[in-house]
């Protein structure tokens, strides 16, 4: 059965979304792209994959072999998205690039992207609408929430917890066994050792709430 699958958002990680799911197609034939569906209208920028582009999804009627990819950066609107197409029945696909990692056995929700050489360890669980943007490692036994944002070479080691909306900036570290909770934001090159609570701005080594 042949899955036709459409790229929710039309700016940088949409494109991104887009090339990860063409080095996938490219091992399987039964992945259709169908195009891009601007969230709520927005106007992004498609470049010169413009010519894919459907229109917005408020206007968009979806397929019954429908699924969807969040190519969307900013946790806040990754949630809001993956949130009102759930309701509306949507199915999302979970974009792994060839190249991901999986050490043992990991759980993960459904609306993930996980880009070049990202590495999950054993017992790691995500949840739903995560972005692990190249090269993030998870180590074992973590446990993700919902729609965050990691970006390229951040990492978060053994038995640590993250709730939902966080975003992580490049090269930021948390620690083995911190729990970081919800819509914080940890600045590229930080190093969280016991975590933080809710809508922090951590920052430094060892990171500090500057927010």
């Amino acid at each position: 059965m042949s899955r036709n699958v459409l790229i929710l958002g039309n700016s940088g990680a949409a494109r991104e979304c887009y090339w990860l799911l063409r080095d996938v197609m490219k091992e399987r034939d039964d992945v259709f792209f169908k195009g891009f569906l601007a969230f709520e209208g927005y106007a992004g920028e498609l470049r010169d994959l413009a010519d894919l582009a459907l229109g917005s999804d408020d206007t968009y009627t979806p397929d019954r072999d429908d699924e969807f990819i969040l190519g969307i950066g900013m946790p806040e609107l990754r949630l809001k998205a993956f949130g009102k197409w759930k309701d509306r029945g949507a199915r999302f696909m979970n974009l792994t690039h060839p190249t991901v990692r999986r050490v043992g056995k990991s759980e993960s929700g459904e609306g993930n992207v996980l880009a070049h050489n990202c590495h999950i360890s054993c017992d790691a669980a995500l949840g739903n609408a995560n972005y692990l943007n190249g090269s993030v490692v998870v180590g074992h036994d973590v446990r993700i929430g919902d729609g965050n944002f990691f970006a390229p070479f951040s990492i978060v080691l053994g038995n640590a917890r993250v709730g939902s909306g966080n975003s992580f900036g490049v090269y930021s570290v948390v620690l083995a066994g911190a729990k970081i909770g919800s819509n914080n934001t940890v600045a590229p090159g930080a190093y969280v050792y016991k975590g933080c609570g809710d809508n922090c701005v951590m920052t430094g080594n060892p990171a500090l709430n500057v927010g």
